[in-house]
């Protein structure tokens, strides 16, 4: 374990040293073989993101945003089917629940939105526009909106910056949330935690001080038609790397992504201040321990702020665990919803 005083140096060392080399690494490219390597490739729009095959797509308008996202087995606002609402991470957009969409759309009401910044949903350009607290404002904007009469049963589902928000709306408005479930994806505290006492956190997290400059990062990702997302990208289809491609080869989609983390130059503290305190809701964790970006200890971390939880590892799964393990993932979140909206 690093003392934190030492770990936050150590983190800033690797991040200044990345940063060196990022800007480095696409210059040298660039250089060598021309500004073509930062135009992907002409993709046309995938058949399904125009049509019924995920349910409906529909725009809201929450916390001066408007707001795209799909939705399945919500036809009747009287239905008694639980709502179950996915928030997607860093990097992804609806469509990267595609596979739970369509397994428990047909026993639940499925809403998977783009966040802020992301698809289909607006970006703003103001960086600040992404503090945790927006972030947080528009999910709590947008439940208001989808469970209008507050008779639905909801729970929320998050991987990656998903979770985290997920984390700190359960933290401040649990009172409109039945249950949580988590997928690879961190408490902001307990990953502080984590981060500070840990290099090999903080050697996965490399990106989290780069990615708060401009205009660099963006050539990074998109370099070699996202060569980045080929790398990290496991369990991915062909076609669903392909979908992802064409979303983020869209005007200002990498810009909106990226904004999370350049958000933290408005305030670099955001995450400490909220009143945190043990979330009374139930939660079921899943990780999946080949992780490229998180610690397996940061699953037992956060179970430090929930009082009812239980984790289900997978070993050799990784990040992106709703997609290497999709059906054993969708069964685990089924049966979790029916096991705790009979209680």
């Amino acid at each position: 374990m690093v003392p934190p005083a030492i770990g936050k140096l150590i983190f800033l060392a690797i991040g200044t040293t990345m940063w060196i080399w990022m800007q480095a690494y696409v210059k040298v490219q660039v250089t060598w073989y021309g500004e073509a390597i930062l135009i992907p490739k002409n993709r046309t729009q995938p058949a399904d993101f125009g049509n019924s095959t995920y349910g409906t797509h529909e725009k809201v308008d929450v916390n001066d945003i408007t707001v795209h996202y799909v939705k399945k087995g919500c036809e009747s606002e009287n239905s008694g089917n639980p709502i179950l609402l996915l928030l997607h991470g860093f990097l992804d957009f609806w469509y990267i629940w595609n596979h739970q969409i369509n397994a428990l759309g047909n026993e639940f009401c499925v809403v998977a939105p783009d966040l802020r910044g992301y698809g289909n949903t607006t970006k703003p350009k103001n960086t600040s526009s992404y503090l945790m607290k927006s972030l947080v404002q528009d999910v709590k904007e947008f439940i208001e909106k989808l469970n209008k009469t507050d008779k639905r049963k909801l729970y929320v589902v998050g991987h990656d910056w998903g979770a985290m928000i997920a984390f700190v709306f359960a933290t401040l408005h649990e009172n409109m949330i039945d249950g949580l479930v988590i997928i690879n994806g961190m408490h902001p505290i307990a990953f502080a935690r984590r981060l500070l006492e840990s290099v090999t956190q903080m050697r996965m997290s490399w990106y989290f001080l780069p990615f708060r400059h401009e205009d660099v990062p963006e050539k990074y990702l998109i370099m070699r038609d996202f060569s980045f997302f080929d790398t990290i990208h496991i369990g991915f289809t062909p076609l669903e790397e392909e979908a992802h491609k064409y979303m983020f080869s869209q005007s200002g989609a990498l810009t909106g992504a990226l904004n999370y983390y350049r958000a933290f130059n408005h305030d670099n503290d955001q995450l400490k201040k909220f009143d945190y305190r043990k979330i009374n809701v139930s939660t079921l964790i899943l990780w999946g321990e080949q992780d490229a970006f998180l610690t397996t200890p940061v699953a037992t971390y956060n179970r430090v702020y929930l009082s009812m939880s239980q984790v289900v590892f997978y070993p050799r799964a990784g990040h992106w665990l709703l997609r290497e393990c999709h059906s054993e993932v969708t069964a685990q979140i089924r049966n979790f919803i029916i096991a705790t909206s009979m209680k």
